[in-house]
């Protein structure tokens, strides 16, 4: 089984509406699995309680009151009761076949990573995940109308538990974090798989007023955004980068031309210090291929 956590806003206004939803998705994939709640959010007690998940009230945070990525992974991981976990926003639905999709990765792999593509939707009202007809209502409306978002929206991580040793004290739901991540394992040399067509996560639309920014800009450039920055160091990949994929229930490694091309023009990138070296390879490999 797995481990979920995340860190809510308040749960007012639109975000009452789409954390509950999101909430209740991953509750309604088992009764069993483990669902940790961080952070003192307004109403985030009252839904723990709801979910029977674990509630963290105690978190650190930043000057601006934004909670710091390190702690909410050691926090979770020194109550987590699983060697799998998930770190996800929490304005993201899990469909029904997520644990599907981890559990074909973790046949394939000991250690991994695995992201994937969202799917942005418009959603008003509450939605009752143990309905089986409000909730096939849902999936149908979702799949005619959700859009996909570009591979720069990363909303949810499984990793095994132990991945990270430590982190940087990123602050969460401010650029680069998640790019991050990403290039930490690539840099590591352990495989990272795109689960985007085999897993539509829904994430539900929403305005960019809440805690401390009123708009997506605040986000981009503040202050807290700018303390990112300096972290990551420019050291960032996507979900495009990622070097396994999984196809109709299997797992394979990206060959197709575009995701080679990508591969060798990224790998700077993860490597810097072999620079030179691999763009002479990759010059030499493209003349061969011609």
């Amino acid at each position: 089984m797995i481990t979920l956590f995340a860190t809510p806003k308040d749960f007012t206004g639109i975000f009452k509406t789409i954390q509950i939803n999101a909430l209740r998705s991953w509750r309604q994939l088992s009764p069993e699995i483990q669902i940790i709640i961080l952070g003192n959010s307004e109403g985030s007690g009252r839904i723990a309680a709801e979910l029977e998940a674990e509630y963290v009230p105690d978190v650190r945070c930043s000057k601006e009151g934004t909670p710091i990525l390190s702690d909410l992974f050691k926090q979770a991981e020194k109550r987590a009761k699983f060697p799998l976990m998930t770190f996800i926003n929490a304005d993201i639905i899990l469909p029904e076949n997520f644990l599907e999709g981890v559990f074909i990765t973790t046949q394939r792999f000991k250690k991994f990573l695995m992201v994937g593509h969202r799917w942005d939707l418009d959603v008003q009202h509450e939605i009752d995940f143990n309905n089986q007809i409000e909730k096939s209502i849902f999936w149908e409306m979702a799949a005619g109308k959700c859009q996909k978002h570009p591979c720069t929206g990363i909303d949810y991580f499984v990793f095994n538990k132990g991945l990270w040793k430590s982190l940087p004290d990123f602050i969460i739901g401010r650029p680069g974090y998640d790019n991050w991540l990403i290039w930490n394992i690539r840099r590591r040399m352990l495989p990272v798989i795109d689960a985007s067509e085999y897993i539509n996560v829904i994430h539900q639309n929403h305005d960019y007023n809440f805690h401390n920014v009123t708009n997506s800009k605040d986000v981009r450039t503040g202050n807290e955004a700018k303390t990112n920055i300096k972290l990551h160091k420019e050291k960032l990949l996507n979900i495009l980068d990622a070097n396994y994929k999984i196809i109709n229930s299997e797992i394979i490694k990206k060959t197709a031309p575009d995701e080679i091309s990508r591969f060798w023009h990224r790998l700077p990138s993860v490597f810097p210090e072999f620079t030179l070296p691999i763009k002479l390879i990759r010059r030499l490999k493209f003349r061969l291929d011609r």
